[in-house]
């Protein structure tokens, strides 16, 4: 009976990490597209907090390996900060697309533990 409350926590626990990972990954979504927006320094303070985020979300699943990818994408963040127009918005899309791959990435395991 105590392997039921305990399998029965740790799919809380689960389901309640994959959500804190959506949330992020919505927030990202929205901050990626008003990046694709603004330019200068206030294009820099975004993308670094981007990057953070990106990198938090690696951080989330220790037995992963995700470097290359998180690398990948905090690198074409940094390009977006100097892109504009519809150049911009593709490589914003294609961000964010990267982003919800490693997202599934991220996510494939946890959903296993269940």
């Amino acid at each position: 009976m105590a392997q039921t409350s305990e399998s029965e926590s740790k799919g809380a626990e689960t389901g309640k990490k994959s959500s804190r990972i959506q949330e992020k990954v919505g927030k990202l979504g929205n901050e990626i597209d008003t990046l694709a927006k603004k330019t200068g320094d206030e294009a820099s303070k975004l993308a670094k907090n981007i990057n953070s985020e990106i990198k938090s979300l690696s951080g989330e699943i220790k037995s992963i390996d995700v470097k290359d990818e998180v690398k990948s994408i905090t690198a074409r963040v940094e390009k977006l900060v100097d892109a504009t127009g519809d150049s911009a918005k593709k490589l914003a899309s294609e961000i964010k697309t990267d982003v919800k791959k490693l997202v599934d990435k991220i996510e494939s395991p946890i959903s296993k533990k269940k």
